[in-house]
């Protein structure tokens, strides 16, 4: 697979790049982590004027009909910046989702809204044991001739607090093997929100259903066939998290290697001692490794191809890798990064919540193993000479 860049892709990257390092000061970034919306409108909006929050629809929907490894791009960037929005909730869940299970209507009314900034759709999937599996799902649709009744608590919905719409999972509640997706009103009634405290920036709430009735044909995909779509709303998420992350990484290492330019002790600056030099390359090699299988696995997913051998490497490698980096540069700052004035603290807090979004390091292995147990041709991938599977 070629996963080098093209101009275009270069061009994209170097723009994203120079907006996140000066979109947001890190005293206003810390300022938005407590806010009601958690990240800055005018800020919001200029990502949606820049074709960003419509990075992967297509034209007819006021997309950029840009794809995945696009947006991984400017997610990277984003990730090195430290730039709080909704991009997840509005563009790599809920509008990848309405864009490839919604029904033509769901597609004309929503994405070109989310596209151009003007309304926040997010997803509603994870309940109280925080696991995200089919057999996890305890939130109940009734079917009640035209309309339905939505009763259940979703917990870490994203953007909730300033969405439009929640697309909330459920089981449906005459048959208990099927899972369906419903579009539901945020302001509909019966609904209530409650914001959940975060490490990592993102603006996470408690979203509860109490009889919240909406119109049958609010399914997003064929009702009772939702799992495959959630599916691969997570492999997504897990691509995009794996970019974020090694822009975190990336950001980590920058700080790291200005301050050892400028840390002197006994008489010279610290990164003229070999062992902190040591501790910058590996921490080079982990971002460089991280970043090679992110673009892996965003081509694969723009390939229309099955994704997740390359999506699980690439998260289950950003998830520890990324958080050792961030752990790394606060040993060669010592006490000084540590300081919240100072930024490191606040990307190694960011380390560790995106290393355990969409699937941390144990749930990608365990998937990559169940792939070479059930799926050998797929675990090896499209070339055998990568990867040598040894029989005993």
């Amino acid at each position: 697979m070629d996963i080098t860049l093209n101009d275009e892709q270069k061009l994209i990257a170097e723009t994203a790049w120079a907006f996140a390092k000066e979109a947001l000061p890190a005293a206003r970034i810390r300022e938005l982590e407590s806010s009601e919306n958690g990240f800055d409108p005018a800020t919001w909006r200029q990502m949606a004027d820049m074709g960003w929050a419509g990075a992967v629809f297509p034209d007819e929907y006021g997309g950029s009909g840009l794809g995945w490894m696009e947006l991984a791009l400017i997610m990277e960037a984003l990730g090195r910046g430290a730039v709080p929005s909704p991009i997840y909730a509005a563009v790599v869940e809920a509008g990848a989702l309405l864009l490839h299970a919604g029904s033509p209507e769901q597609r004309r009314v929503w994405l070109p809204r989310i596209a151009a900034g003007a309304s926040i759709v997010t997803t509603a999937l994870i309940e109280a044991d925080g696991g995200c599996s089919a057999g996890q799902v305890q939130t109940e649709i009734a079917r009640n001739g035209s309309t339905c009744t939505v009763n259940g608590t979703k917990l870490f919905v994203r953007d909730a607090g300033v969405a439009e719409a929640i697309i909330c999972l459920g089981r449906e509640r005459d048959d208990e093997k099927k899972l369906t997706l419903m579009l539901v009103p945020a302001d509909a009634r019966g609904i209530s929100r409650r914001r959940l405290p975060a490490a990592g920036g993102e603006t996470l709430w408690e979203v509860t259903f109490e009889a919240v009735t909406v119109p049958g044909d609010a399914a997003i995909g064929a009702a009772g066939g939702a799992w495959p779509h959630v599916e691969q709303l997570l492999l997504r998420g897990a691509a995009m998290k794996s970019a974020e992350l090694v822009g975190i990484g990336q950001a980590a290492l920058d700080l790291t290697v200005a301050y050892a330019g400028t840390r002197v002790q006994f008489g010279r600056a610290i990164g003229t001692f070999q062992a902190v030099q040591h501790h910058c390359a590996d921490m080079y090699r982990a971002i460089a490794v991280s970043r090679l299988l992110v673009w892996q696995a965003a081509a694969r997913l723009d390939s229309a191809k099955p994704a997740l051998r390359e999506i699980a490497m690439a998260k289950a490698k950003t998830s520890e890798a990324i958080p050792a980096v961030t752990r790394t540069a606060h040993q060669i700052h010592g006490a000084f990064g540590f300081y919240r004035d100072y930024p490191l603290e606040l990307y190694y807090h960011r380390a560790i919540a995106a290393a355990a979004a969409y699937g941390h390091v144990n749930h990608q292995r365990r998937a990559l193993a169940r792939l070479l147990r059930d799926d050998l041709e797929q675990f090896r991938g499209d070339h055998r000479h990568e990867l040598p599977v040894h029989h005993f």
